[in-house]
């Protein structure tokens, strides 16, 4: 034992301190007390205990390094609607690659997005480096659908403002490999950008997260007579294969009593393409209401006359109603539980997660996170919030012409160089 404490002080030192004792230091102490009072024994003690150290350094690394999860929002964050396309190219020295964008198909209301080709490819680069990147957005789940060619791939695709959940999965050859959750008649074929890797060409569909769906379309939720039967083809007209909606005065659900009762009041309420909330668009009202709705939106804001089981946001002069336990902020906890695992008591969006995001209906999220990137400020509440918040970085500059497409690269660049 004499003879082979030297031998042991030299060459095993260095691998007990920096492989051991930075991954568990108890472990390091158990190590050097066998090796000093039992030096004889140590060889096979430590040959025992090689592959559980090797273990636990695997297992406190997981869990010690910061895993992040990436939510972002869509219009406004990803996408962008320039006044005129010209305006979208960027002046002066900017990186020319910025400037190649993808154009989305017309809104209802002719509207054009674009999204550049490096923010895809920055999308793309949180996914490799493991990082779980969400899209979370408001929007109707058949816009949804349509528009998935042209958006990022994500591992999670969130629409209705929280109320449902799809993940992508190889399109089935066949009707023998059925999945419970498929949403039938989707086959989206991705948009070649700039840069893209050759399995971006895949084509895929989406599949329901059936747990969430079971408890949104509870009858204090939202209740079940909203889903449709079949999905629009994406890049289609986006209507040609959905099956009639079930009208709001024969949804069953706390959601649609609340709706009749908005109807009964005079609202126009848009419905179309929503399973788990409608919408109340300033645009669509009589005049009466039209010149009133401010005062709507405070009241909305004070939640008066909203039952306790629904929640409610604003998005650019329009209000949706949803389930309370939706919304984007409860959708994005239940996700990171999904792919992190709910065993980590500690774990939280706070800790964990990172959000892209513009305007009020992404305040919730936005504060729930660890960091905010906002690309573009669309509401003044939103400002308020990023000027008292360290935690919420505007990458928007417009004296440096570093906006729309330009600030969302930005922001993914500072996540990227930050994680």
């Amino acid at each position: 034992a004499g003879g082979l404490l030297p031998f042991f002080s030299q060459h095993i030192t260095l691998y007990i301190t920096f492989n051991v004792g930075l991954a568990n230091p108890m472990l390091l102490f158990l190590l050097w007390a066998n090796l000093l009072g039992h030096c004889a024994g140590f060889i096979p003690f430590l040959a025992a205990t090689t592959a559980s150290s090797e273990h636990i350094m695997a297992t406190s690394s997981s869990s010690s390094s910061c895993k992040m999860a990436v939510f972002s929002d869509v219009d406004g964050t990803l996408v962008h609607y320039p006044k005129n396309l010209a305006a979208a190219e960027p002046e002066g020295n900017a990186d020319t690659e910025s400037i190649d964008l993808l154009y989305l198909p017309p809104s209802k209301t002719g509207q054009r997005g674009v999204i550049s080709s490096k923010t895809l490819r920055l999308c793309q680069k949180l996914r490799h480096r493991g990082m779980p990147f969400v899209l979370v957005s408001g929007m109707r789940s058949t816009t949804l659908f349509q528009r998935l060619p042209y958006l990022p791939r994500a591992d999670a695709y969130v629409s209705e403002s929280g109320g449902r959940i799809f993940y992508p999965v190889d399109s089935p050859l066949d009707d023998e490999h059925q999945i419970d959750g498929l949403v039938d008649g989707l086959l989206v074929n991705p948009e070649p950008y700039t840069g893209c890797p050759s399995s971006h060409h895949n084509p895929f569909t989406l599949v329901e997260d059936m747990e969430w769906k079971n408890q949104i379309s509870n009858l204090q939720c939202a209740g079940s007579d909203g889903y449709s039967t079949l999905a629009p083809r994406a890049g289609s007209d986006g209507f040609s294969t959905l099956t009639p909606p079930t009208p709001i005065e024969h949804r069953r659900g706390t959601l649609w009593e609340h709706a009749k009762t908005m109807q009964k009041q005079g609202f126009f309420l848009d419905s179309s393409g929503y399973a788990t909330a409608f919408r109340i668009n300033r645009k669509h009202q009589e005049d009466d209401l039209a010149l009133n709705f401010d005062d709507f939106l405070q009241k909305c804001k004070d939640r008066e006359g909203i039952p306790d089981e629904l929640g409610c946001s604003t998005n650019l002069g329009c209000v949706d109603f949803y389930p309370i336990m939706s919304g984007k902020r409860n959708v994005c906890d239940y996700l990171l539980r999904k792919f992190f695992g709910d065993h980590d008591e500690a774990m939280s969006l706070k800790s964990h997660a990172l959000c892209l995001c513009d305007d009020d209906n992404d305040v919730e999220m936005a504060l729930a996170c660890r960091k905010a990137y906002i690309p573009s400020i669309t509401s003044e509440s939103m400002q308020k919030l990023a000027s008292e918040n360290r935690d919420m970085i505007v990458t928007e500059n417009v004296e440096e012409g570093k906006v729309e497409s330009l600030a969302t690269e930005a922001a993914l660049e500072m996540i990227l160089y930050d994680n």
